[in-house]
């Protein structure tokens, strides 16, 4: 146990009539103020532990950052509570940040907090399913490695999984601190989470829900309940929402399709069957590189330079081939596929 997350107190119980002096472990609650490039940009509250994950998650699912390679430098001052971060780029417009904003898409109205949410939200593209009995295990799995609220009952969980087990969990106070480690997490690391599984323990709110859509993943479990707009984002999100995942039952909210009986949570590249190399992926992105937004240039570049698997080569390969050719809406879709791919 770190003496950061928790620490002890004396409290005073009320039991059957009588009170009675204890003491008693509670969850550490801190302040994080992000400093960047020297403009003091937010102040995070919450549990002081995987702070430069927390940082990291918190950037890119903010819109600050959209690449590890986006930060020049990270340095924490953990006593005082700071973080110093200094960008390879300007400080992003504030306003975005504090601004309420309903965003349309696609032909549907997505309702959103900020400005910054309308623009990295993604549309899930994961072609992952998970059987009844899998959604249940993960559920299982979360709340048995959920030590720190076992012992405080004042955190939030979230895990990261594949349809058969938890690659990796994170605790915090803030729910949304939670899915941002994670993110750092993964981004840190080079961890592709577009077939993975995203499993939380707190009630499924349209934030949680953006923050999953941020992140990349196409599947949520949570022990919970969601709203109506958390089911409308869900939906218009291609994101599979399972709520109320709690004595061998459970309610899917939105695109059912992905829990089907007997899956093995296998992934489909459609019907091509050649695997493309790494080099023929190459050239077909630099003969659709005058076609292609800057950022999703950049974005297929770093997935080529990162080893990419075969599946993920074939999957560019066919998002890049005829791309000049594509209507608005689609090189749309196109786009935030491949941007998908990085995450």
């Amino acid at each position: 146990m770190s003496e950061m997350e928790s620490k002890i107190e004396p409290v005073i119980t009320y039991r059957n009539g009588h009170f009675t002096r204890i003491e008693d472990e509670i969850a550490v609650e801190k302040p994080l103020t992000i400093i960047i490039n020297e403009i003091e940009f937010a102040t995070i509250v919450c549990s002081p532990t995987d702070l430069r994950e927390l940082v990291i998650g918190f950037l890119v699912s903010e819109g600050v950052i959209f690449l590890l390679e986006d930060v020049h430098s990270l340095d924490i001052d953990e006593e005082r509570g700071f973080v110093y971060v200094n960008l390879n780029k300007p400080v992003p417009d504030p306003s975005h940040y504090t601004k309420r904003l309903i965003g349309s898409c696609c032909g549907k109205s997505r309702q959103f907090y900020f400005h910054n949410d309308l623009k990295t939200a993604k549309t899930a593209t994961s072609s992952s399913s998970l059987s009844p009995q899998q959604c249940l295990v993960l559920m299982e799995k979360l709340q048995s490695q959920s030590a720190l609220f076992d012992r405080t009952g004042g955190v939030h969980n979230a895990a990261l999984c594949t349809s058969e087990d938890i690659l990796l969990t994170r605790s915090d106070i803030g729910r949304h601190n939670a899915l941002d480690k994670l993110y750092g997490y993964c981004l840190v690391n080079k961890i592709n989470v577009r077939n993975k599984v995203l499993v939380f323990s707190g009630r499924l709110s349209s934030e949680i829900l953006t923050k999953a859509a941020k992140i990349g993943v196409g599947i949520v479990l949570s022990k919970s309940a969601p709203t109506d707009l958390t089911i409308r984002l869900a939906q218009d999100l291609n994101i599979t929402a399972v709520g109320f995942l709690r004595n061998e039952s459970f309610n899917v909210y939105s695109h059912p399709e992905r829990i089907v009986k007997n899956s093995k949570g296998g992934v489909s590249m459609g019907k091509c069957n050649i695997d493309h190399s790494l080099d023929s992926v190459r050239e077909k992105l630099e003969s659709q590189r005058s076609y292609l937004p800057d950022d999703v240039y950049q974005h297929s570049q770093t997935i080529l330079g990162e080893n990419p698997d075969q599946t993920t080569l074939n999957e560019l390969f066919h998002l890049l081939k005829k791309y000049d050719l594509a209507d608005i809406k689609e090189k749309q879709e196109r786009d935030e596929k491949i941007i998908a791919l990085t995450m």
